[in-house]
């Protein structure tokens, strides 16, 4: 049986500013959780490069996750035992509270160790502004290995299981869900953005997009006023439930990692402690792809699975100035069906199109003008 959690070090807080941990980093566990779903290795090649005094290192896809082979599943909890083994052997069992930090206001690494620890019942907090607000600060940096390494623990005195989420099918058929994707994935119709490989968002979800939260200052990010992050979160929630307690709520995003700083954010704010579906979109997508393809073929006339990753960045598709490839063949007239999926295409990529009349073909779009 887990013992009691000692009493946190910073009551009612989630988010340190740098300048309140400065002087007192001996005071904490530091662990740099930096990660890129666009960039592989950015983790581990900005830590190698800088990273704060003493900070150890945390992979998102390795040590905060594991795959489930028969899941598509980005980020998946790992196995609790296995979690709790990896912090026992870097040192965070309770003897200091953990400070996690990332290159994007804790978005993209640091709140999900947050949450896993604090599901646990571990003290942890999050740095605003994360990386580049520490070197603003003036925090002593290093670089490569750390110059310290923590004793690892013999005893873990915290829950064994994690807590506070829900499986896909523990989810109440009533419950009120939000998603922390971005408004071009969320309201997305026949053809997925970013690392999704579907249109669209979970039935009845609520977009609450993580970055509305978020401010450049410098060359970082920070949070905005805490007014200004109860207004967005109030506007979302509005009509749903009781908007001054979310306990009841279910927090997702595209993997289970975004949706964990909607979450400290409520926490921070003190409006209750919600639910996380870690499977998020990446997994409800892929268990009910069939339904999921067929009611948006129903609805918009075709659905594209993409054959290259999302370039919606690149200019979209100029029919003017480009070549189509059909089906692996130059097209020089497409047809009325294959004009109005290439308008959802951009330079470069290629997605199979399922058509509404049954009609499946492949378009290519050309990465530069012909």
């Amino acid at each position: 049986m887990s013992a009691p959690a000692a009493a946190p070090k910073h009551p009612g807080k989630v988010f340190l500013d740098p300048s309140e941990v400065k002087d007192h980093l001996a005071e904490y566990r530091i662990v740099d959780c930096r990660y890129s779903l666009k960039i592989k290795d950015h983790g581990s090649i900005q830590y190698a490069k800088e990273h704060v005094k003493s900070a150890i290192r945390a992979d998102v896809d390795t040590n905060l996750s594991k795959l489930v082979p028969t899941s598509t599943a980005r980020h998946p909890l790992p196995p609790c035992a296995e979690f709790i083994d990896w912090c026992m052997a870097n040192g965070m069992a309770g003897e200091l509270p953990v400070l996690c930090y990332d290159d994007e206001c804790g978005a993209m690494g640091g709140c999900r160790l947050w949450w896993m620890l604090n599901s646990l019942g571990a003290d942890a907090y999050v740095i605003n502004g994360g990386f580049q607000a520490c070197k603003a600060a003036g925090l002593e940096m290093e670089s490569g290995e750390p110059s310290s390494l923590p004793r690892p623990a013999t005893h873990w005195p915290f829950k064994t299981a994690f807590q506070h989420h829900y499986l896909v099918d523990e989810i109440p058929p009533n419950a009120i869900i939000t998603d922390a994707r971005s408004a071009d994935r969320f309201a997305s119709t026949v053809r997925p953005y970013a690392a999704d490989k579907m249109p669209g968002h979970i039935e009845g979800a609520r977009n609450l997009p993580y970055t509305s939260h978020l401010v450049t200052r410098g060359d970082g990010k920070v949070l905005r006023s805490e007014e200004e992050i109860r207004h967005n979160i109030m506007t979302v929630v509005q009509g749903a439930g009781d908007a001054a307690d979310l306990s009841s709520f279910v927090f997702s995003c595209g993997s289970g990692v975004t949706a964990c700083i909607n979450i400290a954010l409520v926490h921070h704010l003190g409006l209750g402690h919600p639910y996380l579906y870690c499977g998020s979109w990446s997994e409800y997508s892929g268990l009910f792809r069939p339904p999921i393809m067929r009611s948006i073929i129903d609805d918009y006339g075709m659905c594209m699975q993409m054959q290259t990753p999302s370039l919606g960045d690149n200019p979209k598709a100029n029919l003017d100035t480009m070549t189509l490839k059909v089906d692996g063949a130059p097209c020089e007239r497409p047809d009325a069906e294959v004009q109005s999926a290439a308008t959802h295409l951009h330079a470069g990529e290629a997605a199979t199109v399922y058509f509404k009349s049954g009609r499946v073909v492949t378009i290519e779009v050309p990465a530069v003008p012909n």
